[in-house]
């Protein structure tokens, strides 16, 4: 039996106030407060035995074990020796130490072993209700914990998922630039090394500042217009103004960075980043890119890699109910619309 110091003080606690509500009961039929007193408080001591006998023996070897049957005989047969040692126990102490009782013989009796089988069970029906009671609380508990690790760990998959394909793209986009145009290739380093800043500062907190991850796509979004230089014409707008929201860090950045990846084209492409706040804490960001006839050729959405499905999991992780995320393709535009709540005090509008 291993009793931590909360459980060790409820316990405590139950017997102290049975003791004192058994007591304040008798003095119905006895008027002496002490001698109800020290008369319950040998009567528990065999009932705290069995107690803890029912608590620590006898449910989890039968009872949580679904052998019903094994436990009732057992229990019955627990409560009838308790019955009788506690009746001769109390008869020997009141008749023979503390003589100044003079009912001790009433313990030996068909009606003291009624009583004394009443307070068993008594005893044991409470002890047993809010034993399950805290078991349920602590199995529920440790669902909890269990449930949020899990996110965590499962939140912590995606992420990791999102860092390497990201920054491999950034190295090689470098890489390209360094070996066209020196000056361009040292700006986008720069700009790598901030994105890679917030990589390793930001990335692996549960939320940042709204700004923080908008200047994280600027930075991306600079990095790929000197890379693909006039092959393409990105226009994007993040409001100035955030009112101090915060957003789940690396959200935004896949949707961005699948524009750009699969509109690709020797031809040209056209990206379109838009973003506005709206009810205060309400997030709307809407991507828009012309496809390339390369992708056309085959369903858009099996060239999307994990990307949009990571942002899809991660929204329905961290955002339940309080975010919408469409996309919307035909031969010509892939369109991506969000809308999310980050105030998880507000109401959702779903319109």
């Amino acid at each position: 039996m291993n009793l931590t110091f909360g459980k060790s003080l409820k316990h405590t606690v139950f017997w102290i106030l049975f003791l004192v509500l058994w007591s304040a009961h008798d003095l119905n039929y006895h008027k002496d407060i002490l001698s109800n007193l020290q008369t319950n408080l040998f009567t528990f001591i065999p009932y705290v035995i069995l107690v803890y006998f029912n608590l620590y023996f006898l449910m989890p070897k039968f009872l949580f074990s679904k052998k019903i049957m094994n436990y009732i005989v057992f229990l019955v047969f627990t409560i009838t020796l308790t019955t009788l040692a506690t009746s001769n126990y109390l008869s020997f102490y009141f008749k023979y130490i503390n003589i100044y009782l003079p009912t001790s013989d009433f313990f030996i009796s068909l009606q003291g072993k009624i009583a004394i089988v009443t307070e068993i069970i008594l005893s044991l029906g409470l002890s047993m209700t809010l034993f399950l009671i805290d078991e349920w609380y602590r199995k529920e508990r440790s669902m909890r914990e269990i449930e949020q690790k899990q996110l965590e760990t499962e939140l912590n998959l995606l992420k990791n998922q999102i860092n390497p394909h990201f920054l491999f793209n950034s190295l090689n986009s470098i890489y390209i630039m360094l070996s066209k145009n020196l000056e361009d290739g040292k700006k986008m380093l720069l700009q790598f090394s901030e994105i890679l800043s917030h990589q390793l500062y930001e990335a692996n907190k549960k939320s940042i500042d709204l700004k923080k991850e908008f200047d994280n796509l600027t930075n991306y979004i600079d990095i790929e217009k000197i890379r693909h230089e006039d092959l393409v014409t990105v226009e994007y707008y993040f409001p100035d103004d955030q009112n101090n929201l915060t957003i789940s860090p690396m959200l935004l950045l896949p949707i961005v960075e699948n524009a750009f990846k699969h509109g690709q084209s020797s031809q040209g492409y056209q990206i379109s980043i838009q973003s506005s706040i709206i009810s205060d804490s309400t997030l709307l960001f809407k991507v828009e890119n012309t496809i390339s006839k390369e992708i056309v050729k085959t369903p858009y959405g099996e060239n999307n890699g994990i990307g949009l499905a990571n942002v899809k999991r991660r929204l329905a992780l961290i955002y339940p109910n309080r975010y919408q995320f469409n996309i919307e393709h035909n031969s010509a535009k892939f369109i991506v619309r969000l809308k999310i709540q980050l105030n998880e005090n507000e109401v959702f509008n779903s319109r």
